[in-house]
C-alpha cells in the first residue's frame, strides 16, 4: 500500500508541475537536482513514464520528435549527474529495453532523425554502465532481438530499424563480430555446428536477402562492410581462419546467383564503401578480380563477370584501375587486360556485354586520356551495339556514348590548352634566354600527366582521329540497306556528337560548331539525312529532321561544293521539298506524307526572313484549298491522286517554327487571315468526308457512286478521309496551343473566333464520329480547347464573360447522352466530350456536379420491357464513368468517389437490358484495374495473390468488402448462375480478392461464400471460386481447410471437385512463391492421407477421380511425393476406369509414366504407350511429353534406360501414322540423342540401319507442321551421329551432308516460318556442337550457307541460336552479331581457299545468287507505289555488308591460293556478270540523267542502292583480284573503261553513302 500510495503522490506531483520545467530536458533536470537526494530516482522514473507517454503521443500523430529529443536527453543527463543513484537507474535493464522497442517500433514506419539518440542511450547503457552485468544482459537481450530480426524469428517485421540498430552498435563497437557469431548460434540452432567461415556466410547471406527490400538497401550493406571490414582484419593478425578476399569474392558471387538484381545494390552499398575507407582492400579484391577467368559454362558465370565488371568500374572511378595495357612500369595500379575486355564486349549476355562497355568508357574524370587500346575496342565493338534488336539495350549504349563523347571533346580541349602552353613556354624560353620562366601551379590530377608537348600532341591526334572516326562511322551506319535499329542510333548518336559541349560544364543545347560544319560540308551526310526524313519509322524521320534543323544559317546559304554554279543546301532543300511532295501525292502513305511536311516544316525554319516565311505557309495553304476543292468535287479521285494529310501536316511543323517568333503588326494580321483560312480548310475537308467516318461501320463503307472508280476501294478512302480529319485535327490543336504563351506584344495567338468555331468543330466531330482512330485523335483536341477556356481572360481581356463556352459544351454532351442512339454497349466520343470537360478543373460545371448528373443517369432503372434498346442513356453514362476513372488526368480526382461508382457499377450487374449489364461490367473492370493497377504482366495477374503485399487498402475503402459481399450474393449457387447478370457480377468479385487477398472484414462470411461456389454445376465457376479460395489459404492451415472442404462436400461430386481444385491451385501457388514445398515433406504426407480416405467417393466420378489423380502428379512432379506411392491408386485406377473419361485416362497415363520411371520399367510403359497409341492420340502425345522430364534422372543413371528410350521413340516414329505423336517422339528422340553424344554414350545411340529405316519411315505418313519442324531439328543431330560414329562405313556421306546443307538452307528462306526457321538454327546447333574436328570440310560448305543466312535472320531469337552453332566453329563468345558473320567467312577463306566450290560460293553470296545483274536492277527500280506496300521479310540483313564480307572472304581465299584463279570457271563468269552490270548501270545512269539523282533520288530506295553497290563492290573485287602485277585481261579491262564512264565515284560507291549530286561526285562509298 505504501508503494502504490507512493507511485500516486508522485505522479500527482509530477502532473502538477508547471509547464516550463518541461520546456527541455535541461530544465527537467535541474529540477530533479533540486530535490532531495533519497526520492531522486523515483521522480526520475516518473518524469521518465510522463516523457516517454508524450514521445508515444507524438509518435502517434507524426509529431516532430521534440518529444524523444527531450526524453533521451533526460536521460543522458541523469547517467552524466554526480547522483550514483541517478546514474545507475539511468542505465537499468528495463528503461533501456523500453526505449529500444520504442525505438524499433517508431524507427520502422516513421525514420525521425530524433530517433538516433535512443541509440547513443543504448551505447551508454551497454558500454558505459556502472554495473558491468547489467550492461552485459542489456549487449545480449539487445542482439538477440537483433538477429531475431536479420534471420526473420521476430514476429513483426522491423528490418529497418533493426538494421540501423546494429549498423550503429558495429560503429560505436558496442558489439564484436565474435557477439555475433555467439548470438546467431543461439538463435539459429541449425548454424551451431557450422565452421566459423560457413557461419560467417550463412549469416552474411541473410543480410544479402534484405537487400532486395530498397528502403533497407544502405543499412544490409553496410553492415556485410562490418563484417567483411571484421573477417578481414582477423584474418590479417591469424591467417588460419581461412577468410581472404578470394573468399569474400565468392560469397559476393553466390549472393548475385542467388538474386541477380541485387547487383546495382552491392555496387552502391558494399563495393563502394570498401573503395572509399580501405584502399589497400580495394586493391586486393581489385587483383583478385582482374585474375579471374571467363567461364561461359560455369552456373552463375554471368553473374561472377557483372560483379568483376562493376568492381573494376568502380576501381577505374576511383583511379585504381589505368585504361586497357595503359600502366607505367612501376605503378601501383592495376591495369586493364584488353583482351579480357574484348571477350566481355562480346560476350552473349546484354549485361555483360553493356558492363564491358561501361567499363571502357568510364574514368575517374572526364580529362583522363583513352589509351589506343581503348580506341581499338571500341572501333571493333560499337557497329555490333548499334545493331542490337533491344531499345533498352540501345539507350544505354546511347547514354555511355553521351559519356564517351564528354570525355573525348574534354580531352581534346586540354590538349589543346596544354599544347598551347608548352609552346608559349617554349617561345618564352626562346626569346627570354635560358631563364625559364615559372610556371603555373597544377591542380594535381590527369591533366597534370600531359609532361611535355609530345605528349599532348599525341593525346590531341589520338582522340581527334577517334572522332573523326566515329562521326564517319555514325554516318556509314546511314546507309539506305542499314537497319532501323542502326538508322535510329546512329541518327540520336550524332545528336549527341552535335550537342555534347567540349567543357566539362558545356550544357546540352550549346551546338558544337566544328561537327555541325562537318556534316553540313559533307554531302553524303547532308543526303543521307534528307533520305531519312522519308524513312518509314517516324522516330527515325524525327531525330533526322531534329539533326537538320541544327545547321545554322550560315552553313544553310552556302554552297555545297566550291564548283562556281554549286547548289547551296537550301536549293538542295526546295527540291527535294519537290520530289517528297510528289511522292506523297503518288503513293498517299504516311511516313511519305509526315517526312514531305518535316521537309517543308526545315525548309520554312531555314528561311531567313519573316516575310518569306509567312509567304512560304500561304503557298502550302493555297495548295491545300485547291485539293480540298477537288474533294468536294469528286471525293473517290481525290482519294486516290489528291492525298491532303502531308499538307496540313506541313502547315504544322511549318506553324511550329513561326509560333516561337515574335511579330509586327502587319506580319501578324496576315498571320490571323491565315489562321482563318487553315480553319476553313480543316471544317470543308471534315464536311467533305464526315459521310464516310460516321458510318456505323466506317471500316467496310463505300458510296455507292464511287464503286465503278477504278483503283479506289474502302482501305483507300477511308485512309484519305482519316488521316485529313487526323491530320487537320492535330493541326488546330497547334495553333490553338499557342495561347497557353505567355501573353506579350506580337505572338501569334489566334483570333478569338477562330478559337470558338474550332471548339465547336470538335465537338460536332466528337458527337458524331464512328472511326476509333479519328475520335481519339479529335478528343485530344477538344481537351486542349476545354482546358484553353481557362486562358482566354489572359490573351482576350475583352473577351464577353457571358460566354461560357465550357458549360456550353457540358450541356451539349448531356443532350448528346440523353437523345443518342446505342444499339449497342459503345458510346464513340461522348466519353471524350465529358472526360475533355473536365479536364479543364472548372468550377463551373464543378466534377461534383458532372459526376452526380452522370450517377444519376446511369442509375435510373429500365426494364426490358421499356425499351426497344435504341435509346439508353444509362449506357453513355456508364461509359463516361469509366472514361474518367480510366483517364490519367481525371482518376486521381476521381479516387473519392470509387465507392459510390462501386455501388452504381454492381447495381448495373442486376440489370435486365444487356446493354447496361455489359457497361457495369465494363465499368467494374477498370475501377478493379484503378484499385490494382494496370501495370502488370498477364501471367502476374493470373497468379493471383502471394499472401504478402498489400495490393488494396481496405481501409481506404472501407465499403468494398461489403459490395464485393453483395456481389456474391445467392442463396441457390446454380440457380443465380443460371441468370447469365449473376453470373456477370460474380467473377468480377472473387477476381478482386483473388488477386488482392481477402479483406479482414467479413472474411468468414465471404469464405462461406465462395466456398458455397466450388459445389457450382458450372466448371468454369468451380475452377474461379477455388482460385480465389487460394487466397484465403496461404497463411493458414491449408491441408486441414481441404480436408474440411472434403467433409463438407460428402457425395456431392461437384463440391468434391472443386475441392480438389481448390488443394491443386495452393500447392502450385506455393509452389510458384519459393515457400518450401519440398523441405517440408509433413504436409504432402498428411494431405496424401486425408485424401486416401475419399478414394471411395472419387472412384464414383470419373472427372474427380481425374483431380485427384492430378494432385498426385503435381506431388512427384515438385519431389514431394515418391512415385512409388501412386502404385496402389493406379491399378485401383485403371481396373475402374470409365474409357469415356478423357481426362481420368490423361492423369492415369501420366502416373503411369511417374511410375515406371521410378522403376526404370521401360518395357511396361512401352505396353502402355503402344495401347494408348491405338486408341488415343492425344493422351499418348501428352504421355511422350511428359516421359523426358519423368525419366531425366534414371536416363542419367542407367544406360540401359537410356537405350530401351531411344528404341521407344524410334519405334513410335516408325509404328505410329499420327504425325503428332511422331512429331513429340522425334523431337524427344533428337533431344536424348543430342544429349548421348555429348556425354560419350555412343555405343547407346541407334544403329546406322535404324537411323535410315527412321528417316524413310518418318515420310511414309501425312506430315503436319509439328512434325515438320521435329524433322528438321533432329536431322541435325542424326547428322552429326553420322559424322562421329559412322563416317568409315558410310560411303556417300559426303552427298549425305550436301543434301542436309541444301535442307536447312531451304528451311531458312525468309518466306518460311519463324518455327520452320528456328528449327534449323538449332539443326545447324545440334550438328556444329556434336561433330569432332577438322570442322571445314567442303562437304559442310552448305550447311556453312545455311548457318551465315541463319546469322542474317530476321528474328534475334533465330540468329542467336546460330550464334552458338558460330561459336562451335571460331571458339569465340557465341554473339549473334556482326564479327559471327565476318569470322566465319574468314575461317572458310582460310581453311577452303583450294576448293573451287568455296569461290563459287562466294561469287553467289556476293552477286545475289548469281541472278543477273540486270534483272536486280529492274526489279529494284520498278518501285511499288500501293498505299499500303508490302513489308520486307527481313528487315535486319544489309545487302552491302553482306556483299562486303563475301568480297574480303573471296580474296582473301584466292591471296591464300597464291592470286591465280585464271582456271576456274567460276571466276569467268563473275567477271561476265560484273562486266553486264557494269553495262547496265550506265545504261540506266543514262536514262536517269533527266531527273538527276541527289536526295530522294532514284538511287535512294534501298534495292535499287543495294543493287548498284554489289555490282561495284564486285567490280572492285574483280580488280582487286587483277590488278597490278598481273597479265592483262580483256574483260578487266573492259570493267576499267566501264568504271570510268561511270565517274570517279564508281571507285568510292559501296561502303557507305553518296553525295548530293548522287553517282557524280567522289566523296560516295568506299567498298
Amino acid at each position: 500500500m505504501e508503494g502504490q500510495t507512493s507511485d500516486g503522490s508522485t505522479n500527482a506531483l509530477i502532473s502538477g508541475l508547471s509547464p516550463e520545467i518541461f520546456e527541455n530536458a535541461n530544465t527537467i533536470s535541474k529540477w530533479l537536482l533540486s530535490q532531495p537526494k533519497e526520492t531522486r530516482p523515483r521522480l526520475a522514473e516518473g518524469l521518465f513514464q510522463k516523457l516517454f507517454q508524450d514521445a508515444s503521443q507524438s509518435r502517434q500523430y507524426h509529431g516532430n520528435g521534440h518529444a524523444c529529443v527531450r526524453l533521451c536527453s533526460f536521460v543522458q543527463q541523469c547517467f552524466k549527474s554526480d547522483d550514483q543513484a541517478l546514474k545507475k537507474w539511468s542505465t537499468t535493464e528495463a528503461l533501456t529495453l523500453e526505449l529500444f522497442l520504442f525505438y524499433l517500433e517508431w524507427y520502422e514506419h516513421d525514420p525521425h532523425r530524433a530517433l538516433r539518440l535512443i541509440l547513443d542511450v543504448l551505447v551508454t547503457a551497454s558500454k558505459n554502465n556502472p554495473c558491468p552485468e547489467t550492461g552485459r544482459s542489456i549487449k545480449r537481450r539487445v542482439l538477440e532481438t537483433l538477429i531475431q530480426i536479420i534471420t526473420r524469428k521476430y514476429p513483426k517485421q522491423l528490418t529497418k530499424s533493426g538494421l540501423q540498430c546494429l549498423e550503429h552498435l558495429l560503429s560505436k563497437q558496442v558489439v564484436s563480430l565474435e557477439d555475433i557469431a555467439l548470438t546467431y548460434k543461439q538463435v539459429e540452432l541449425s548454424v551451431a555446428s557450422l565452421p566459423r567461415l560457413q557461419l560467417w556466410k550463412s549469416f552474411v547471406f541473410h543480410l544479402f536477402s534484405w537487400m532486395e527490400l530498397t528502403y533497407v538497401c544502405p543499412l544490409a550493406g553496410k553492415c556485410i562492410v562490418h563484417v567483411f571490414r571484421g573477417l578481414d582484419s582477423a584474418a590479417a593478425l591469424d591467417p588460419s581462419t581461412g577468410f581472404d578476399v578470394e573468399v569474400w569474392r565468392q560469397w559476393l558471387q553466390d549472393a548475385l546467383v542467388h538474386t541477380p538484381d541485387i547487383l546495382e545494390d552491392i555496387k552502391n552499398y558494399v563495393l563502394v564503401a570498401i573503395f572509399k575507407t580501405d584502399k589497400t582492400a580495394a586493391l586486393r579484391l581489385l587483383h583478385v578480380f582482374n585474375k579471374q577467368q571467363l567461364s561461359n559454362r560455369q552456373e552463375g558465370s554471368d553473374q561472377g563477370i557483372l560483379l568483376q565488371l562493376a568492381t573494376l568500374e568502380l576501381g577505374k572511378k576511383t583511379g585504381l584501375v589505368d585504361e586497357p595495357a595503359n600502366q607505367p612500369e612501376q605503378s601501383k595500379h592495376l591495369a586493364l587486360d584488353s583482351k579480357v575486355l574484348g571477350m566481355l564486349l562480346g560476350h552473349p549476355s546484354i549485361s555483360v556485354r553493356c558492363s564491358a562497355l561501361s567499363l571502357v568508357v568510364s574514368s575517374q574524370a572526364t580529362t583522363k586520356p583513352l589509351s589506343h587500346d581503348a580506341f581499338n575496342l571500341l572501333r571493333t565493338y560499337l557497329a555490333a551495339f548499334h545493331a542490337d534488336y533491344d531499345a533498352k539495350v540501345r539507350n544505354e549504349v546511347l547514354g555511355l556514348t553521351k559519356n564517351l563523347l564528354k570525355r573525348v571533346k574534354s580531352i581534346i580541349t586540354v590538349a589543346q590548352r596544354s599544347l598551347a602552353e608548352f609552346t608559349n613556354r617554349e617561345f618564352q624560353l626562346t626569346a627570354g634566354g635560358n631563364a625559364e620562366p615559372p610556371l603555373k601551379k597544377k591542380k594535381a590530377g590527369p591533366e597534370a600527366a600531359l609532361r611535355d608537348a609530345s605528349e599532348a600532341k599525341s593525346v590531341l591526334t589520338s582522340h581527334q582521329i577517334f572522332l573523326e572516326w566515329y562521326v564517319g562511322f555514325l554516318r556509314d551506319e546511314l546507309i539506305p540497306t542499314a537497319s532501323y535499329q542502326r538508322h535510329i542510333t546512329a541518327v540520336k548518336a550524332a545528336l549527341l556528337v552535335v550537342r555534347v559541349g567540349k567543357h566539362a560544364a558545356a550544357t546540352d543545347d550549346i551546338v558544337d560548331e566544328d561537327v555541325i560544319q562537318l556534316i553540313a560540308n559533307d554531302p553524303t551526310w547532308t543526303r543521307l539525312l534528307f533520305d531519312l526524313l522519308l524513312d518509314p519509322f517516324d522516330d527515325v524521320r524525327e531525330a533526322a529532321s531534329t539533326l537538320l534543323s541544327l545547321i545554322p544559317q550560315g552553313l544553310v546559304a552556302r554552297p555545297v561544293s566550291r564548283s562556281q554554279n554549286s547548289e547551296t543546301l537550301l536549293d538542295v532543300l526546295r527540291d527535294f521539298c519537290g520530289r517528297a511532295n510528289a511522292l506523297a501525292d503518288r503513293t498517299g502513305r504516311a511516313d511519305h506524307g509526315d517526312g514531305a511536311a518535316r521537309a517543308q516544316g526545315l525548309l520554312c525554319s531555314w528561311l531567313d526572313a519573316q516575310q518569306r516565311q509567312i509567304q512560304y505557309l500561304a503557298e502550302i495553304v493555297g495548295g491545300i484549298e485547291a485539293k480540298i476543292s477537288k474533294a468536294e468535287h469528286d471525293l473517290g479521285h481525290a482519294a486516290i491522286e489528291s492525298p491532303v494529310h502531308a499538307d496540313f501536316a506541313a502547315i504544322s511543323y511549318v506553324w511550329q517554327v513561326l509560333a516561337k517568333q515574335i511579330y509586327a503588326k502587319a506580319e501578324l494580321e496576315a498571320l490571323h487571315q491565315l489562321q482563318e483560312r487553315i480553319f476553313v480548310a480543316a471544317q470543308r475537308i471534315w464536311l467533305a468526308v464526315k459521310h464516310v467516318l460516321c458510318d456505323d461501320s466506317p471500316e467496310g463503307h463505300l458510296p455507292e457512286e464511287m464503286e465503278d472508280i477504278e483503283g479506289l476501294d474502302t482501305k483507300d478512302l477511308l485512309s484519305y478521309s482519316f488521316r485529313a480529319v487526323h491530320e487537320s485535327s492535330n493541326l488546330l490543336r497547334l495553333i490553338m496551343g499557342t495561347l497557353r504563351f505567355r501573353a506579350v506584344a506580337g505572338v501569334p495567338f489566334p483570333p478569338l473566333e477562330v478559337f470558338k468555331k474550332t471548339g465547336y468543330l470538335t465537338f460536332e466531330q466528337l458527337a458524331r464520329l464512328r472511326h476509333r482512330g479519328a475520335f481519339s485523335t479529335v478528343s485530344y483536341t477538344f481537351t486542349n480547347c476545354c482546358q484553353l477556356t481557362q486562358h482566354l481572360k489572359t490573351v482576350y481581356p475583352d473577351a464577353d464573360e457571358s460566354d461560357n463556352l465550357l458549360r456550353e459544351w457540358y450541356k451539349g454532351a448531356i443532350e448528346c447522352i440523353m437523345t443518342q442512339a446505342s444499339t449497342t454497349r459503345r458510346s464513340a466520343g461522348i466519353p471524350s466530350l465529358i472526360a475533355a470537360v473536365l479536364s479543364a478543373n472548372a468550377t463551373s460545371p464543378s466534377f461534383d456536379e458532372v459526376y452526380g448528373n452522370l450517377e444519376q443517369i446511369g442509375k435510373k432503372p429500365v426494364t426490358q420491357a421499356e425499351t426497344d434498346g435504341s435509346n439508353l442513356p444509362q449506357v453513355h453514362a456508364l461509359n463516361c464513368l469509366r472514361e474518367i476513372f480510366r483517364s490519367s488526368l481525371l482518376s486521381k480526382r476521381a479516387e473519392g468517389y470509387l465507392a459510390r461508382t462501386l455501388h452504381l457499377a454492381s447495381t448495373s450487374l442486376k440489370s435486365e437490358v444487356w446493354a447496361i449489364r455489359n457497361c457495369g461490367l465494363l465499368l467494374l473492370r477498370a475501377l478493379i484495374d484503378c484499385l490494382l493497377g494496370t501495370g502488370e504482366s498477364k501471367a502476374i495477374i493470373e497468379s493471383g495473390w502471394d499472401g504478402n503485399s498489400v495490393r488494396i487498402s481496405y481501409n481506404k475503402y472501407p465499403e468494398l468488402p461489403d459490395i464485393i459481399l453483395g456481389l456474391l450474393e445467392a442463396d441457390d449457387v446454380d440457380a443465380g448462375l443460371a441468370n447469365s447478370a449473376a453470373a456477370e457480377a460474380v467473377f468480377p468479385a472473387l477476381d478482386i480478392i483473388r488477386r488482392a487477398g481477402p479483406p479482414e472484414e467479413h472474411r468468414d462470411e465471404l469464405r462461406k461464400r465462395i466456398e458455397n461456389y466450388l459445389g457450382s454445376k458450372i466448371w468454369h465457376v468451380r475452377e474461379i471460386a477455388a482460385r480465389t479460395l487460394c487466397s484465403f489459404l496461404l497463411r493458414e492451415d491449408w491441408v486441414s481447410a481441404i480436408g474440411k472442404l472434403l467433409e463438407q462436400a460428402g457425395a456431392s461430386s461437384n463440391r468434391l471437385h472443386g475441392a480438389l481444385l481448390t488443394a491443386r491451385f495452393v500447392i502450385e501457388r506455393k509452389s510458384d512463391l519459393s515457400n518450401g514445398l519440398k523441405s517440408e515433406k509433413a504436409w504432402a504426407e498428411s494431405l496424401v492421407e486425408i485424401l486416401a480416405t475419399k478414394t471411395e467417393v472419387f472412384g464414383r466420378c470419373p472427372e474427380v477421380e481425374a483431380a485427384y489423380l492430378e494432385i498426385l502428379n503435381l506431388l512427384v512432379k515438385l519431389q514431394c511425393l515418391r512415385a512409388d506411392k501412386l502404385a496402389s491408386t493406379l491399378k485401383i485406377s485403371t481396373k475402374t476406369r470409365n474409357p469415356a473419361s478423357a481426362l481420368l485416362e490423361m492423369e492415369i497415363a501420366l502416373g503411369l509414366v511417374h511410375e515406371t520411371a521410378s522403376a526404370g520399367d521401360v518395357a511396361g510403359l512401352r505396353s502402355y504407350l503402344v495401347d494408348l497409341l491405338a486408341r488415343d492420340i492425344n493422351i499418348a502425345s501428352r504421355m511422350l511429353e511428359a516421359i523426358p522430364a519423368a525419366f531425366s534422372q534414371a536416363q542419367a543413371d542407367s544406360p540401359r534406360v537410356r537405350s530401351e528410350i531411344c528404341q521407344l521413340y524410334v519405334e513410335v516414329c516408325g509404328t505410329s501414322p499420327a504425325p503428332e505423336a511422331r512429331a513429340v517422339s522425334l523431337t524427344n528422340l533428337g533431344a536424348l540423342m543430342s544429349t548421348m553424344l555429348s556425354g560419350g554414350h555412343t555405343s547407346e545411340l541407334p544403329s546406322l540401319s535404324q537411323l535410315d529405316t527412321l528417316w524413310l519411315d518418318l515420310a511414309k505418313w501425312s506430315i503436319n507442321p509439328e512434325l515438320s519442324w521435329a524433322i528438321i531439328e533432329a536431322s541435325g543431330t542424326i547428322m552429326a551421329i553420322l559424322v562421329s560414329c559412322h563416317k568409315d562405313t558410310l560411303p556417300d556421306l559426303d552427298q549425305r551432308l550436301r543434301n542436309w546443307g541444301a535442307l536447312i538452307s531451304d528451311s531458312l528462306n525468309v518466306d518460311n516460318s519463324f518455327d520452320t526457321r528456328h528449327a534449323a538454327a538449332t539443326s545447324l546447333t545440334s550438328f556444329f556442337s556434336h561433330i569432332p574436328p577438322p570442322f571445314f570440310l567442303s562437304s559442310y560448305l552448305p550447311s556453312f550457307s545455311a548457318l551465315y543466312t541463319a546469322l542474317t535472320d530476321d528474328d534475334d531469337e533465330i540468329r542467336e541460336v546460330a550464334a552458338l552453332a558460330a561459336s562451335c566453329l571460331t571458339g569465340q563468345p557465341a554473339t549473334a552479331n556482326i564479327l559471327s558473320k565476318r569470322l566465319i567467312v574468314s575461317q572458310l577463306s582460310c581453311q577452303l581457299f583450294k576448293k573451287g566450290e568455296f569461290i563459287s560460293l562466294a561469287i553467289s553470296k556476293l552477286t545475289g545468287d548469281n541472278v543477273p545483274a540486270e534483272s536486280q536492277l529492274r526489279k529494284a527500280l520498278d518501285f511499288d507505289d500501293s498505299l499500303f506496300a508490302a513489308e520486307e521479310q527481313n528487315l535486319f540483313v544489309d545487302e552491302i555488308r553482306e556483299a562486303k564480307n563475301w568480297r574480303w572472304g573471296l580474296l582473301g581465299a584466292i591471296a591464300e591460293g597464291g592470286g591465280g584463279v585464271d582456271d576456274i570457271k567460276s571466276f569467268e563468269e563473275w567477271k561476265e556478270w560484273t562486266k553486264s552490270g557494269l553495262e547496265v548501270l550506265v545504261r540506266i545512269m543514262r536514262e536517269k540523267e533527266g531527273e538527276g539523282d541527289g536526295p530522294l533520288g532514284w538511287t535512294s530506295d534501298q534495292h535499287v542502292f543495294a543493287a548498284v553497290a554489289r555490282v561495284l563492290i564486285s567490280a572492285r573485287g574483280v580488280m582487286a583480284v587483277k590488278g597490278e602485277g598481273n597479265k592483262s585481261d580483256a574483260v578487266v579491262e573492259e570493267i576499267k573503261g566501264l568504271l570510268g564512264r561511270g565517274g570517279d565515284a564508281a571507285w568510292e560507291f559501296g561502303g557507305v553513302g553518296w553525295g548530293a549530286g548522287g553517282l557524280s561526285g567522289r566523296e560516295v562509298l568506299r567498298a
